[in-house]
């Protein structure tokens, strides 16, 4: 008799004490961690992390203690971790997880069943299946939709883009792409989304050997949504020189802006051109559940296809998305059969038949949990909370003369930047000046662990980004933090203005 059992979660004793001692001592590190967590980020310099890395980083000849073990952990990585939980990480499109959520991680990874055939997840399949059409009916799809679960945007805007070039080219040209190759025509085909478009649809394009040059990029409005008539005439273009218009990929919130491009105007063109329209919802998708906004996505229903991910605006641990087309046998142009995996006469349904991964995990448990402890009607509050939270931070920035505030956000993104009083007769100066004081803000802020922002650029200017995801962040809070911004940038204009007058004197 060996002694490997303490290792796995079985019936066996050995192994389920060893279980619960492990875990027991993980949660309470990270229920310490939080309980002493007073800002996002403790900084910590790179080299001071490579020392770490050779410390703890090593495949020991022999284990050590579980203390031992989990001293390592909470030296290397809670320390010196971002955590997005707290109210004053702000910079990206990461969310705090929930709870239920975090219950479910803990049965996921204990059961470690792989969703693509029904005989290794029988009742996860059916799970996954059953939030699919509960998705489903809060889009208002017809019956003939279906949907699987993703690693996240990038997946699903590439299973979008396949569908619809596939799809074309069945049509169009009697090729099946899957067994016989692109068609020489493929080089015309032609791809239309705003230039504030996730960068994912230029990478699909390039994937999917039609480059990125097939994707033309269309102008904003003064909202940043796509320019309807922009879209009108840049399809008549590509027609009128021999090339094929074949999809639309319209953004259900951009990432810097937050902003909705007009699916209502867009779907009465390409139902007209019969182009494909994706709706990339990625981050505005949680709006479905808005008690006050839903209706920004009254449109979303027209899409042919939809990205939506559940770690960002749902509030679920990475990786959690999904992907949905209104049509059940697009997914018919990426089946493959194999007699150990899916054959073709099992009576059981299969998810890899919806996707292009193999193995993937049970993430629908972590939203089924989530909904059913915190319910529709809270969850939706919780989503108007944030805009509302994010509208008075926007309208208290655009009331003060040292801020530009770029957007008034439709969502909860926020793009702003410091205005210094400095002024420089060279334009070019002006802006480099302007760019720097703003990105060491950012830099400097974010190594203090104070405020975590992220950065970004409009029209060659460098902007500051919130992006008030969380629940828990106030509109009090968020304005002593901005108001760090704020006498940051005063601070660092006084010591420019010394260096012009030492530099005049000199």
């Amino acid at each position: 008799m060996n002694s490997f059992d303490k290792w796995f979660l079985s019936s066996d004793s050995n192994g389920l004490e060893n279980y619960h001692q492990f875990m027991t001592k993980t949660v309470k590190i990270v229920e310490t961690h939080y309980q002493s967590l007073e800002k996002p980020y403790e900084h910590i310099g790179t080299e001071d992390i490579q020392k770490n890395i050779e410390k703890y980083v090593k495949f020991e000849y022999e284990g050590k203690s579980s203390d031992a073990v989990l001293t390592s952990l909470q030296h290397l990585v809670m320390d010196h971790s971002l955590h997005i939980s707290h109210p004053a990480a702000m910079a990206h499109l990461h969310c705090p997880p929930m709870i239920p959520a975090l219950a479910a991680e803990v049965i996921i990874s204990a059961l470690n069943q792989s969703m693509d055939s029904w005989d290794q997840s029988p009742v996860a399949t059916y799970i996954e299946d059953g939030i699919i059409q509960e998705m489903i009916k809060e889009i208002n799809y017809p019956q003939s939709a279906s949907g699987v679960f993703t690693s996240g945007g990038t997946q699903s805007n590439y299973m979008a883009l396949l569908l619809a070039r596939n799809e074309y080219c069945a049509k169009n040209f009697s090729i099946n792409v899957s067994k016989q190759g692109l068609p020489m025509e493929a080089k015309k085909l032609r791809i239309f989304c705003s230039e504030k478009a996730h960068f994912t649809v230029q990478q699909s394009a390039a994937q999917l050997g039609l480059g990125m040059d097939s994707v033309i990029s269309i102008k904003t409005n003064e909202r940043y949504e796509m320019c309807t008539d922009a879209l009108y005439e840049e399809i008549a273009k590509v027609k009128q020189q021999g090339n094929l218009p074949f999809a639309v990929v319209a953004t259900i919130g951009t990432t810097d802006f937050g902003s909705i491009d007009p699916l209502g105007e867009i779907c009465k063109l390409t139902d007209r051109e019969n182009i494909w329209l994706h709706a990339d919802a990625a981050y505005g998708g949680a709006l479905l559940f808005s008690n006050q906004h839903s209706h920004l996505l009254s449109h979303l229903k027209k899409a042919d296809s939809i990205t939506m991910d559940f770690h960002k605006w749902f509030y679920q641990p990475v990786s959690c998305g999904a992907f949905f087309v209104k049509n059940s046998s697009m997914f018919e142009h990426i089946q493959l059969h194999a007699d150990y995996l899916n054959p073709e006469e099992d009576t059981h349904f299969h998810l890899v038949d919806r996707s292009i991964q193999t193995t993937k995990r049970f993430d629908a448990l972590k939203v089924w949990l989530t909904f059913q402890a915190v319910g529709k009607q809270e969850f939706g509050e919780m989503i108007d909370y944030t805009i509302k939270t994010a509208k008075q931070t926007a309208n208290y920035l655009q009331k003060r003369t040292d801020i530009e505030a770029l957007n008034n956000p439709v969502m909860n993104a926020i793009v702003f930047r410091y205005q210094p009083k400095v002024i420089y007769m060279d334009d070019q100066k002006q802006r480099l000046y302007e760019n720097d004081i703003n990105q060491y803000i950012q830099q400097l802020l974010y190594e203090q662990g104070q405020l975590i922002m992220a950065k970004t650029k409009f029209e060659g200017k460098s902007y500051l980004k919130l992006t008030m995801l969380n629940p828990l962040i106030t509109f009090d809070e968020t304005v002593k933090r901005l108001d760090e911004v704020i006498n940051l940038g005063k601070e660092l204009e006084k010591k420019e203005e010394r260096l012009r007058e030492r530099s005049v004197i000199g």
